[in-house]
């Protein structure tokens, strides 16, 4: 880089101290030089780097009778904008083989207009002095291989179970993965789920977690997952936010799948256990202190430009199931934890039921995809949801109808039209998703709920 210097004196002549300035500012340049050349030599040249980034945007509507408070301003009808972007950067040291993988979230939100405003959860952090608006911490954790095994220690990306029981939830996690075979794997971890008041550890959700995978012959696949929360409280609930609900709790996970009949039929079949929950909610066996089952079957197929799929979800005494679980219906769960949907306005196991003893869910749904071109299809799919809840009083059955218009454009750009109706519910109760916003215990006894949204993703 070349300095011009210039000077106040006539003819230009530089006087003592600036020459004296000028000599100690070259030596500085000359020695920032040095190290960068060190930084740049062959140590550092085994760094190896790969970015990526993620695009979403979309515009969707949800009407119902149901949204209608009656308050003077309210419709039935909500419409609305909102976009999603990942920035990714991973490194990797090719000497020792350590890695870190990051993602920085820079929008994530429901367009609101020009003045936005935001809060943080709690006032603990490195840097309580500057916070950010809205660019927040997606991912970051660190992977380090000791011979054979993994260890990753940070904020984390978790779905397992075909997204049944948690599907694309980010985790503070302690993980090792080790292999016990060339197709079996092992993993144990640690999560801290939630430490929201220091000195208080009734609100900590902290669990321990054991689990296999791997093949159990050519074409078919088996997993199994313990999990155990720590019990940091027993007793009646003050309220969730100082309260963790599942402490103490036992979960069982596990999943079958592979081929039927050759390759023309393929068969998976999951489940849900949790059970010796120590918080008492204000009905009785809630928040998992007793059996609370949950289980999927799904039978999937091709004939030709044509994917067949069908599949029995069934949710027992408030049994979980993720909310990102696909359930075919783009209004039914369907909503992964870190990328909400619009469309997804019932989720079966979850929040109302959480283990309370009665609250049961059946829905039986089946799709067909047309794939017309490479690029071009279309998803039709047709289902029963049938409920039962204690907290009414009632059971009942709705249809679900779903249709789904998708292309992908190229590699990177993907575009998709969603439409979805469910029929009224005297005993089910909506709830809702990040991006229509707080409809939680909304019932829809009396009216249809119909929700359509057109999305586009792009990521490279």
């Amino acid at each position: 880089m070349a300095l011009k210097w210039t000077s106040n004196h006539e003819g230009g002549q530089a006087s003592p101290a600036r020459s004296q300035l000028r000599t100690s500012i070259k030596a500085a340049a000359i020695g920032s030089a040095i190290g960068i050349g060190t930084l740049m030599s062959a140590p550092a040249m085994a760094l190896k780097t790969d970015f990526g980034m993620e695009y979403r945007a979309t515009a969707f509507a949800a009407s119902s009778d149901a949204f209608d408070t009656g308050a003077a301003g309210t419709s039935e009808t909500d419409t609305g904008f909102g976009h999603l972007i990942r920035v990714k950067a991973n490194f990797l040291d090719e000497d020792t083989g350590i890695s870190v993988y990051t993602s920085v979230e820079l929008a994530g939100d429901r367009w609101t207009g020009d003045n936005r405003g935001y809060n943080t959860t709690n006032a603990q952090g490195f840097n309580t002095g500057s916070r950010g608006d809205n660019v927040r911490l997606d991912l970051g954790y660190v992977q380090i291989p000791v011979g054979h095994t993994v260890f990753r220690v940070g904020r984390q990306a978790t779905s397992y179970n075909n997204c049944f029981l948690v599907c694309d939830d980010r985790r503070d996690r302690l993980l090792m993965i080790q292999p016990l075979s060339k197709t079996t794997s092992m993993v144990l971890g640690y999560d801290r789920r939630q430490d929201s008041t220091p000195f208080a550890n009734r609100d900590n959700g902290d669990m321990a977690l054991l689990g296999l995978t791997g093949k159990l012959s050519e074409n078919w696949n088996a997993g199994i997952l313990y999990v155990q929360w720590m019990n940091n409280y027993e007793g009646p609930v003050i309220s969730p936010a100082d309260t963790y609900l599942l402490s103490n709790v036992t979960l069982f996970s596990g999943y079958i799948s592979g081929a039927i009949a050759g390759d023309a039929l393929k068969a998976t079949l999951g489940f849900n256990y949790l059970t010796n929950g120590n918080v008492e909610g204000a009905a009785d066996e809630q928040y998992f202190t007793d059996k609370s089952p949950s289980g999927y079957l799904r039978l999937e197929s091709a004939a030709g430009p044509v994917d067949l799929g069908l599949q029995y979800v069934v949710s027992r005494d408030g049994g979980l199931i993720s909310p990102g679980f696909d359930t075919y219906s783009s209004l039914i769960n369907n909503n992964p934890d870190a990328t909400q949907s619009a469309n997804s306005m019932y989720t079966m196991g979850a929040s109302f039921g959480y283990g309370r003893d009665g609250y049961d869910e059946d829905l039986v749904i089946g799709k067909a995809t047309w794939n017309l071109t490479e690029k071009f299809a279309i998803t039709g799919a047709v289902g029963q949801l049938s409920v039962d809840n204690p907290l009414t009083n009632a059971d009942d059955d709705s249809m679900v109808y779903d249709l789904q218009f998708s292309y992908q454009v190229n590699k990177a750009l993907r575009t998709w039209l969603s439409l979805g109706m469910l029929e009224k519910n005297k005993a089910a109760m909506l709830s809702g998703n990040g991006l229509v916003g707080p409809i939680t215990g909304t019932t829809f006894a009396d009216d249809d709920v119909k929700a359509a949204s057109l999305n586009m993703t792009v990521n490279f």
